[in-house]
């Protein structure tokens, strides 16, 4: 039982969660001299015991009042006779039974229960780790006394991260982060979506956590230093879907079988598809040559006898019985614009009797190009069975083959189909020519792509399969790359994915993707949860949100079906946010574990009351009050919701706030010119990368530091 020195009171009134315990009138004042020193009453964040049968209740003081009580004898609002009335309110939120504590009540207190300060050994029972545990930081209460959260809890039941900006959010997660590796854990698997390049310095090559982490960049140009590859290949439907943003009466149907084909394509072999690609070509090329060009026979006539000679190779070296003879049809009917009887010195434009026979030869290549890709098994009536199967295709052979040979297929049944697809078609051109986006879009095929990518993401083994030749035709594109780092052959436990370069209109969509692939990894391997993995959303409300409309982007829908689903496979969700407003309420639900910094805005303040345990909300009113590092942990990680400082972190993220005046007073006109110049020229270029510039510059004018310029 507790001591009789550190005895305050007794209880006044109890409810469901709330305690009100009245301090004994004979305290002069709110200290307390106890066998352990002398302790302050009623401090916000402290605990108190409260004996309640053979256990004894633990509560956490979130209020402390002072009423005065008037004499009725006295007209005077304070004399001499004025009794002063001083509670304390408490939030229950465990038991002490014996020399163990255990989270919630099976009794409660009775009115008149003693009520007392809980002591040195009581904080150490409360806090002390009964499983795997990471020290995360002190007890505000208690400066003296570590506060540790227990690992398997805050992973298996997912962990949020909220506060405003400056609040020390990025520090929480690196603490985290620390905690978890100081555990000992060679084969842990952690991903990090770092939304704006703030985590790069905590795995530099000066910090201790780099030897066994990896940063990767989205966004430069394939190939760079530290960029990472995207295939857009990995995609499924529904995320190519929103890519191209498809319409869903009539551009979702017609991308679908289009991609569908591209799959299908894919996995055929021989040079078939290259030919029908370049036929095509050749026929727009004719087409557009009738209808723009001004010496137009001299034009035809070059182009018709190119593509004969094109279609001469092709039914001597086809193997393929059945697309021989449509390389013959199309050879048959290319010749038959001899009828024309072109001239190569006339400037005049084509009669009505060779536009008619021109059209009908027009139409007859348009046939039989559809019957070679039916005879390669894309046609009409072919489709993968697999939509979402990630096999390699090429954006261009959609753009150029797949795209509009359905939409020439599903024409022929509404001629209006052609006119509601251009805008898509329009998108699709626009992102295969932006250079922004060649780390998804220009990836070319290699030996083992989802398992190497995976791997990368998990750090096991990323350069090589386990299962293949060591001579494999295709390395993966990052393998210079890793190489490089000087990283060890089996892998790494982190890998931190630099968001900020992703251009907006895409973020989505890779995260969705990353996310969805460890997801649908997880549920493909037996027995389940053997290989868990750590996803951190920084800024998590960029993903996970539900629109005004109602409607959620792909990588919502994901990170949901993480938060739902992810425990039962070994994939727990740290989400950090400074918006829980803005955050999908689904998702914060599921968090097990709130670790609550400064929150201003009283929405936010709201949504975390709701996404917190009933017992734990009174704890919450001083959100608005937290100081700098400081939070408030709450869920099933901790015995008992408390008030901490977090840990130091060494080589913190790059989050504090500018320094505006220091940088105002110290600032070279020179440098910042050069800088600005620097910056701007990548801009111009094209080039996704930041303009680092440091010390003194070098050059006395931008021109002469930068000649290329």
């Amino acid at each position: 039982m507790a001591d009789n020195t550190h005895r305050i009171g007794s209880v006044a009134a109890v409810e469901s969660e709330r305690v009100v315990v009245e301090i004994d009138p004979t305290a002069a004042s709110l200290v307390k001299a106890g066998s352990t020193g002398v302790l302050p009453v009623g401090a916000i964040n402290s605990y108190l015991t409260i004996v309640a049968g053979s256990s004894r209740v633990v509560a956490v003081v979130t209020a402390i009042r002072m009423t005065p009580e008037h004499s009725p004898r006295s007209e005077a609002p304070f004399d001499a006779s004025v009794r002063v009335s001083r509670t304390i309110e408490a939030t229950m939120v465990g038991r002490i039974e014996g020399a163990r504590y255990e989270p919630g009540l099976t009794t409660y207190p009775s009115v008149f229960a003693p009520v007392s300060l809980a002591t040195r050994a009581d904080l150490e029972t409360i806090f002390k780790p009964s499983e795997p545990a990471f020290r995360f930081g002190e007890a505000v209460v208690a400066p003296d006394q570590d506060v540790w959260v227990q690992a398997d809890r805050l992973l298996g039941r997912h962990f949020a991260i909220l506060g405003t900006t400056g609040s020390g959010k990025s520090c929480s997660v690196m603490a985290i982060i620390d905690g978890l590796l100081s555990l000992d854990v060679p084969n842990a698997n952690v991903v990090i979506f770092d939304t704006n390049g703030e985590y790069g310095p905590c795995f530099a090559e000066s910090a201790e956590r780099s030897a066994k982490a990896r940063a990767f960049a989205l966004g430069p140009t394939p190939g760079g230093d530290g960029a990472l590859h995207v295939p857009q290949w990995f995609m499924s439907t529904d995320e190519h879907l929103e890519l191209l943003r498809a319409a869903g009466g009539v551009q979702a149907p017609l991308l679908q079988r289009a991609i569908a084909d591209a799959r299908s394509a894919s996995s055929s072999t021989g040079p078939g598809l290259h030919r029908v690609r370049v036929v095509r070509w050749s026929v727009e090329s004719i087409r557009s040559t009738e209808r723009n060009e001004k010496k137009v026979q001299e034009k035809l006539l070059s182009l018709c006898k190119g593509l004969c000679t094109c279609l001469d190779g092709y039914v001597e070296d086809e193997e393929d019985e059945g697309l021989r003879q449509v390389w013959q049809d199309m050879r048959q009917s290319i010749k038959e614009l001899n009828a024309l009887k072109l001239d190569k010195d006339s400037w005049e434009p084509l009669n009505a009797s060779q536009l008619d026979t021109f059209t009908g030869v027009m139409a007859k290549m348009e046939e039989l190009s559809a019957q070679a890709l039916n005879a390669l098994g894309l046609g009409s009536s072919s489709a993968s069975t697999d939509f979402d199967a990630p096999s390699h295709f090429s954006l261009e052979d959609l753009d150029q083959i797949f795209l509009p040979q359905r939409i020439d297929l599903e024409s022929t049944s509404d001629p209006r189909i052609a006119a509601y697809a251009v805008t898509m078609q329009m998108r699709l051109s626009r992102l295969l020519a932006d250079e922004r986006y060649d780390f998804m879009t220009r990836v070319p095929s290699f030996d083992d792509a989802l398992s190497g990518f995976l791997r990368l993401l998990f750090g096991k083994k990323p350069l090589s399969s386990p299962e293949s030749s060591e001579d494999a035709e295709e390395r993966a594109p990052w393998a210079d790359q890793y190489e490089g780092a000087g990283l060890p052959e089996d892998g790494h436990t982190v890998t931190l994915l630099d968001l900020s370069l992703v251009s907006q209109d895409v973020l989505n969509v890779v995260t969705a993707l990353i996310a969805r692939l460890v997801l649908e990894l997880a549920q493909r391997i037996e027995p389940r949860a053997t290989i868990p993995v750590l996803i951190v959303l920084e800024e998590a409300h960029r993903y996970v949100r539900r629109e005004p409309d109602g409607s959620r982007s792909q990588s919502a829908l994901v990170f949901e079906r993480i938060a739902k689903e992810g425990r039962k496979f070994g994939v727990s969700l740290g989400v950090a946010t400074q918006r829980p407003s803005e955050l999908d309420s689904t998702v914060l639900a599921q968090c097990g574990t709130i670790i609550a910094h400064r929150t201003v805005s009283v929405t936010d303040q709201e949504l975390i009351r709701a996404a917190t345990p009933l017992a734990s909300r009174d704890v919450l009113r001083q959100l608005p009050g937290l100081a700098t590092q400081h939070a408030l942990i709450l869920g099933e990680a901790v015995p008992a919701p408390v008030a901490v400082r977090v840990r130091h972190v060494p080589d913190p993220p790059d989050s504090q706030d500018p320094r505006f005046i220091d940088r105002w007073k110290e600032g070279d006109s020179e440098r910042d010119a050069l800088h600005i110049h620097r910056a701007a020229h990548d801009w111009e270029a094209g080039v996704r990368a930041r303009a680092t510039l440091t010390g003194p510059a070098e050059a006395s004018s931008p021109a002469e530091a930068d000649p290329g310029a």
